[in-house]
């Protein structure tokens, strides 16, 4: 059977697509797309109805969309550009059916195909294998599954591209990832939590092909089977499966220009034999990054103005940074593995900053100023070891997984801070103030964790595991008062020496059932924590010993194949990251410091989704939490002292989440794909600090959009825009920012290779400023940072590109070391 399809192409079609892409998106499709349309009946010529109708373009057999039938059997594609197509149609207990290609041509804009007849298939119901094309989304119990292979994510070079172009995931300038704007994401590769962060994980992730990728699932409101911790969420990159044999890797390379150069280069690679299989990689960053900070902060009291400070100051950081990577994995008899996998890196910093303030009077007249140089040598070596074992039981298919773990951080770090106090004429008026810090900072891990899997019948089974961790962190902080070269004298008002030991214990146990339309898991996880710090300095300690139960349910109901609904219900903690809680102090100037805050209380979260998923691709969230004693970043005055201030993180009572997100993946032919994000949000924050009563928020806007245009010969270009709205975050009025990005590519050496050009921030309008607000101390800041950027890019494979990937894991001490990262150990 062979349709031929005519449309009429104006002449003046090109012109037209400049002007609508101007003007609209969406314009583009009335010089140049068309729909398609027909009927699906079987051979009793009755209607079939959601039938898996996929259309391709020829001659690669580029998958471009896919439609249900109706109750009468009727399908339609819309905005279909011109070209050679073919359809794929299938429906359980039928043979599937390929039309012969069709072209669309001069014509009709509506084409109607000739009727499509199905056959039932002669196999039994059992044996019958349907091969369809993957829905774009997927919803599960507890997840959202974007299927990467043959969409519009596909068309990324390496999976950090992939990320950026999925629905809900936001790739900042600096290469932060979160979900729905929370930071904290914990990221994982085929289910296991990989201990890369920073630029160690976005090499990686440059190095990972787009083509290796299965799909990426994105987990807001994990289950009873996760850590406690976090409420950000969980990125899961799945990565295709193959048992070819060889050698494979990448070599990338990369320089970004902002204020200041960085560049970095990097190596993978991965051999797999029958038995065994090695992986590992390198990674190198170099480059100087800076802050540039002004504010005005003004103190009074009751309401009457006794002075201020404007200050400018600029920070500069050259740093270095090494990371190592080797695992092996070793196949003792088809159905056990074992593996052992070493982490090593070296961050080495040399920050150099350069304070100025000027000091006002009560009538707001500079009386006097004063400088500050600071000077740092930071070191910050750190290594991890886990070794696993996974055992599958032939008979019941049953799983068992356990995984031993350890791993060290450490911070050696030299501070010198030298001030000087001039007044009008500029001639100092008191003598130098010199501070000499010395830190040094070491964080063990111990971990154990087992899993097991119980399949009770193909669609119902249980998971349970167990986990025990034990954390020791020591930190000695020394400032000497060097202002008398002759007689340093030791600050014990400022020094400190933290011990902190900590204890956690937890088990969970989980059931999921699956049915036709509907599905349900649910489970419940138990943790115990034990916590010791004392201040070896002033004595002063504390102890903590507390059992909490973490509930989750979900549910899920496909009303058809064009609409599914889901709720689900869990409860989260987040404990302090071991930085937030070291009492080391960091000094901007005499007048601004920051510090960690020893007492911090972990923050719970009760969090609640209504999630709703149309044709397919579209979302729809909603979504509520309530976190109390939530961990608040603050900055303000310190009580007691005339015109300090400190930053620093304080509990707050509570804080209410509402939040309505959207998602709209978008194919405009077959060169445009747009992934546009909406989220609007209310956080209502209640506590109190520095005499201050706390119970405000506002409605926040975000909008993110992530446009991929195919160029032909191998070329590619990207457009993206993100807004984000005011923001009232605690004491914090955050202004509104928005950035701007774009950036060309083309692949090389059939493929194996791909250059690239981007610049991102194009007008450096992404950047934090903000109004902090309390009842005698009000605070204006603006932050400049290398956000604008022009980077350069080549990345090469080579070897064997289906030889299987590695099995990424970081084993059970999966929430230590996002603490541990969470800002250094230090």
């Amino acid at each position: 059977m062979k349709s031929t399809l005519l449309v009429i192409v104006p002449k003046n079609c090109y012109t037209k697509i400049v002007l609508c892409f101007l003007l609209s998106w969406y314009g583009i499709s009335s010089c140049l797309a068309y729909n398609v349309a027909g009927v699906v009946m079987d051979d009793e010529s009755l209607p079939v109805d959601v039938a898996t109708v996929s259309l391709f373009l020829l001659p690669d057999s580029i998958f471009v969309k896919a439609e249900f039938t109706d109750n009468e059997g009727k399908f339609e594609f819309l905005n279909i550009p011109s070209g050679e197509y073919y359809l794929n149609v299938s429906f359980l207990g039928f043979k599937p059916y390929s039309t012969e290609p069709f072209t669309i041509i001069e014509g009709d804009p509506m084409s109607h195909l000739p009727e499509i007849i199905l056959r039932p298939d002669d196999l039994q119901l059992s044996e019958v294998t349907v091969v369809a094309q993957k829905p774009f989304i997927e919803r599960r119990a507890d997840r959202m599954i974007i299927n990467v292979e043959n969409s519009i994510l596909a068309s990324g070079s390496n999976a950090l591209e992939v990320l950026e172009r999925a629905p809900g995931i936001v790739v900042s300038a600096t290469d932060a990832i979160s979900i729905r704007g929370r930071a904290g994401v914990i990221f994982m590769i085929d289910g296991k939590v990989t201990p890369m962060s920073g630029p160690e994980l976005a090499n990686y992730l440059r190095s990972l092909p787009a083509g290796s990728i299965d799909r990426i699932e994105i987990i807001t409101n994990p289950s009873a089977k996760y850590d406690a911790a976090g409420n950000a969420g969980i990125i899961d990159v799945r990565l295709k499966k193959d048992s070819s044999m060889g050698t494979n890797g990448t070599v990338l390379a990369n320089y970004r220009q902002g204020v200041y150069g960085n560049g970095g280069i990097g190596l993978s690679m991965n051999h797999r034999t029958k038995k065994v299989n090695f992986y590992g990689g390198y990674n190198y960053n170099l480059g100087e990054r800076f802050n540039d900070l002004r504010l005005y902060r003004a103190f009074f009291e009751d309401n009457k103005s006794i002075g201020a400070y404007d200050q400018k100051n600029y920070l500069v950081s050259p740093y270095q940074y090494h990371s190592l990577r080797f695992g092996v994995d070793y196949n003792l008899s088809p159905n056990t593995i074992v593996g052992v996998l070493a982490n090593g890196s070296i961050s080495n910093g040399h920050p150099d900053g350069e304070n100025h303030s000027l000091v006002e009077n009560e009538m707001q007249e500079v009386v006097s100023s004063f400088t500050t140089n600071s000077r740092s040598n930071e070191s910050r070596p750190s290594y991890s070891l886990n070794a696993n074992i996974k055992h599958t039981f032939p008979k019941g298919k049953q799983e068992l997984t356990v995984d031993l773990d350890m791993a060290r951080y450490e911070n050696a770090t030299g501070q010198e801070f030298i001030t000087r106090y001039y007044n009008l004429d500029g001639e100092e008026y008191l003598p130098y103030y010199l501070l000499l810090g010395d830190l040094n900072a070491i964080l063990d891990i111990r971990s154990v964790k087992a899993d097991y899997i119980y399949p009770v019948a193909e669609y119902i089974r249980f998971e349970a595991g167990i986990k025990s961790s034990f954390v020791q962190a020591d930190s000695d902080l020394k400032f000497v008062n060097a202002s008398d070269v002759n007689q340093p004298v030791i600050d014990s008002s400022i020094s400190n020496h933290f011990l902190y030991d900590e204890l956690i214990n937890a088990a969970y146990l989980n059931f999921s059932q699956n049915w036709t339309k509907f599905s349900i898991q649910s489970g419940l996880r138990v943790e115990q924590t034990v916590a010791d710090g004392t201040q070896l300095i002033n004595g002063i300690s504390f102890n903590r010993n507390y059992t909490n139960l973490f509930p989750s349910i979900f549910l899920n109901y496909s009303f058809s194949d064009n609409y599914a609904m889901g709720v689900n219900m869990s409860r989260r903690l987040d404990r302090p990251s071991y930085q937030q809680m070291n009492p080391f102090k960091y000094y901007l100037d005499p007048s601004t410091y920051r510090e960690g805050n020893p007492y911090l209380n972990p923050q719970f979260t009760w969090s609640f989704e209504w999630n709703h998923t149309l044709f397919q691709r579209f979302t729809a969230t909603v979504a509520f939490s309530r976190t109390t004693d939530n961990i608040t970043q603050v900055i303000g005055p310190v009580e007691g002292e005339d015109r300090i201030t400190v930053q620093t993180d304080k509990n707050l009572n509570e804080v209410d989440y509402f939040s309505l997100l959207l998602n709209a993946p978008i194919s405009i032919g077959k060169w445009w794909s747009s992934i546009n994000s909406f989220s609007c949000y209310y956080g209502n924050y209640k506590g109190n600090y520095a005499d201050t009563e706390l119970n405000n928020g506002n409605v926040v806007y975000d909008f993110n959009t992530n446009n991929s245009f195919v160029l032909g010969n191998d070329w590619s270009a990207e457009l993206n825009f993100s807004y984000h709205s005011r923001e009232q975050y605690a004491f914090m009025n955050l202004d509104p920012r928005w950035g701007l990005s774009a950036g060309i590519q083309k692949q090389l050496f059939e493929k194996q290779a791909t250059v690239k050009l981007t610049f991102t921030d194009i007008f450096w309008t992404n950047l934090p400023a903000a109004v902090i607000t309390y009842t005698n101390y009000v605070e204006t800041f603006d932050v400049y940072r290398d956000t604008r950027l022009a980077t350069l890019s080549y990345t090469h494979r080579f070897g064997n590109a289906q030889v299987a990937p590695s099995r990424r894991r970081a084993g059970g001490a999966t929430e230590e070391k996002q603490r541990a990262a969470a800002g250094g150990q230090g």
